[in-house]
C-alpha cells in the first residue's frame, strides 16, 4: 500500500515553514537570556547553549528532509514513500530536547518543594519513559522507514507521546501547587504569585496541547502526515516553554520581595528596608553584572 505522498509532503512543508517562524521568538529568548543574565551559572549557560545547538540542528534536518524530497528525490515514488535518514535524526534530537528540558524542571520542583521525592522521582521516571519509547521509535523507523508502516498499535510512538504529556501535566500541576502553597494573603504579594501561576499554566499547555494534537492525529490519520505538523515544532515549544519560566524566575523573585516588604512592614512592624536593599544588590550582581555594596 503506497501512501498519499502529497500529502505527507505538505504536512512535512508546512511544518518545516512554522518551525522557522517558532525559531525566530527562541532566538530572541536566547539573545536576552545571555545579555540578562551574564553571571549566570556556567553550567546553565552551558545547557541553554546545548538546547540552543540542538533545535537548530533539529531546524536543519527537517529541512534538509524536505529538500531531498522535493528536489534529490522529485518524481521518485519509491524513495518518497520512506522516511529520510535526516528527518530520522531528527526524530531523536526531539525526544532529547524534551528530556533535558523535562529533567531541568524536575530539578526546579526539587527545590522549590524543599527535595520532595516523590514527586521529583515521578517526573524523572516519565522523563526517562518518554524518552526510552522515543529511542525505540527511532529505532523502529531505521529497521522499518516506510510511511505506511506506521499505524494506530505502534506502542513505541504512543507510550512516547503519553508519557510526555502526562509529565508535563505532572510537572504543571506541581509547580501551580507550590505556587498557590506560597500564598500569603498578602495583596500585592498574592497577585504575583497569581501572575506567576498563570505563566507556568500558559506554558505548560503549549508543550502540552502540542503532544496531545500530535497523538490525536497520530491515532486518527497516520497515513495523510498531518501529525508531522505538531511533531516537527514540539522541540521549539519545549526550548521556548523551559526559556519563558527559567528566564522570569529572577525577576520575579526581586518583584515578590519588593512587593510583599512594604505590606510586611506595615503588618508586624518591622524594617525591611536593609533586606530590600541587599535582595536587589545580589540580584544586579548575579544577573546584571552590578556591583553589590561592601561586596567589590
Amino acid at each position: 500500500m503506497s501512501p498519499p505522498v502529497p500529502s505527507v509532503l505538505g504536512s512535512h512543508f508546512i511544518g518545516v515553514i512554522l518551525s522557522a517562524l517558532f525559531y525566530g521568538p527562541t532566538l530572541a529568548q536566547i539573545w536576552w537570556y545571555y545579555r540578562t543574565y551574564q553571571n549566570d551559572r556556567w553550567s546553565m549557560k552551558a545547557l541553554v547553549a546545548f538546547l540552543w545547538a540542538l533545535d537548530t540542528a533539529q531546524l536543519v534536518l527537517v529541512a534538509a528532509s524536505i529538500y531531498h524530497y522535493t528536489i534529490v528525490w522529485q518524481g521518485d515514488i519509491e524513495m518518497s514513500s520512506r522516511v529520510s535518514k535526516t528527518f530520522e535524526a531528527s526524530m531523536g534530537i526531539t525526544s532529547i530536547v524534551a528530556f533535558l528540558v523535562q529533567l531541568t524542571y524536575a530539578h526546579r520542583i526539587w527545590r522549590l518543594s524543599f527535595g520532595n521525592s516523590l514527586v521529583t522521582f515521578s517526573i524523572v521516571m516519565l522523563a526517562l519513559v518518554a524518552l526510552g519509547s522515543g529511542g525505540a521509535m527511532v529505532v523502529k523507523t531505521v529497521r522499518d522507514p516506510l510511511w505506511d508502516s506506521t499505524h494506530v498499535s505502534d506502542l513505541p510512538a504512543s507510550t512516547f507521546y503519553t508519557s510526555s504529556v502526562a509529565c508535563d501535566l505532572l510537572i504543571a500541576a506541581t509547580q501551580v501547587y507550590l505556587f498557590r502553597k506560597s500564598r500569603t494573603g498578602i495583596g500585592r504579594l498574592g497577585g504575583l504569585i497569581t501572575k506567576l501561576t498563570v505563566l507556568v499554566i500558559n506554558v505548560g499547555l503549549i508543550t502540552s496541547i502540542d503532544v496531545t494534537l500530535f497523538l490525536i492525529l497520530f491515532l486518527v490519520c497516520p497515513l495523510n502526515g498531518a501529525f508531522l505538523i505538531p511533531y516537527i515544532l514540539m522541540s521549539h515549544c519545549y526550548l521556548n516553554s523551559f526559556l519563558s519560566v527559567y528566564g522570569s524566575s529572577p525577576i520575579t523573585m526581586t518583584m515578590l520581595v519588593q512587593a510583599s516588604a512594604p505590606e510586611l512592614q506595615n503588618r508586624y512592624d518591622i524594617d525591611l528596608r536593609p533586606f530590600l536593599y541587599t535582595s536587589r544588590a545580589l540580584f544586579d550582581a548575579r544577573y546584571l553584572g552590578g556591583a553589590c555594596p561592601g561586596m567589590v
